[in-house]
């Protein structure tokens, strides 16, 4: 194998081997348990309070960011504007976000833009629920509309790399599905928001953005900090973080 390397111009590392299945199968009794240790699932995530918290947080983040996201590209159907220039600005106003939020995540972290775009979503929403649906307050809440969902779309695009570095590798797909599960139920509660008419909808997607802004107060910050492989690893690394601190 190390001949094979060597011709292909590459550099074998030391300590490695090619093991052929029969090799595998007479591996020790410790080997086998060690490799069934190194497996997760989400019961795992909920018996460990460290994940069991980070979960709880993140799939209420999500459920709520999702309930602004498809809920205001929904309610353009109550703001008594020219429903097809709505929609087209809405999704205009996506396009930035999702750019912006690509260039400050390894500048200003995780956690303090994740709180940024859900504020600004929900004092959006906030404004959007106090103007009135006549003359020029119409244009005034379409434009709350816009950049409530400008700030929502951010936080939509920074979620799923915010979640997944919140775990260890062996639960991470366990916990990463449990936050998208989370956010297909409030993408399917959006439209019973929405029915409610007038300037509730946007009372309830204020809510969900200033309130998923508190709860993101309570997760760590994970850039430029290790991504665990294991149950014990975050274990003992929080540990580590809570004596050195």
């Amino acid at each position: 194998m190390a001949a094979i390397a060597k011709a292909n111009g590459n550099h074998l590392p030391e300590g490695v081997f090619l093991a052929i299945d029969e090799d595998t199968k007479q591996s020790s009794k410790q080997d086998q348990i060690q490799q069934t240790t190194q497996s997760g699932s989400l019961l795992d995530v909920m018996r460990s309070p460290i994940t069991r918290i980070r979960l709880i947080l993140a799939v209420a983040i999500n459920f709520m960011c999702a309930v602004v996201y498809y809920g205001l590209s929904l309610n353009v159907v109550n703001l008594d504007t020219n429903i097809y220039l709505t929609v087209a600005l809405n999704a205009v106003a996506e396009m930035p976000a999702f750019l912006i939020t690509a260039l400050l995540l390894d500048v200003c972290g995780r956690k303090p833009l994740a709180i940024g775009t859900l504020w600004f979503s929900g004092v959006f929403c906030l404004c959007g629920s106090l103007m009135k649906g006549v003359g020029m307050w119409k244009i005034v809440r379409m434009v709350c509309g816009m950049l409530g969902i400008f700030g929502m779309a951010g936080t939509y695009n920074l979620l799923y790399i915010y979640t997944a570095e919140l775990f260890p590798t062996v639960v991470r797909n366990a916990a990463l599905g449990c936050g998208t599960q989370a956010s297909q139920m409030g993408a399917i509660l959006a439209p019973f928001v929405v029915v409610m008419g007038g300037g509730l909808p946007f009372a309830v997607f204020a809510g969900c953005g200033i309130m998923g802004g508190a709860l993101a107060f309570y997760l760590p910050e994970t850039l430029n900090k290790p991504l665990y492989d294991t149950m014990g690893g975050i274990e003992d690394g929080e540990k580590d973080c809570l004596n050195n601190a």
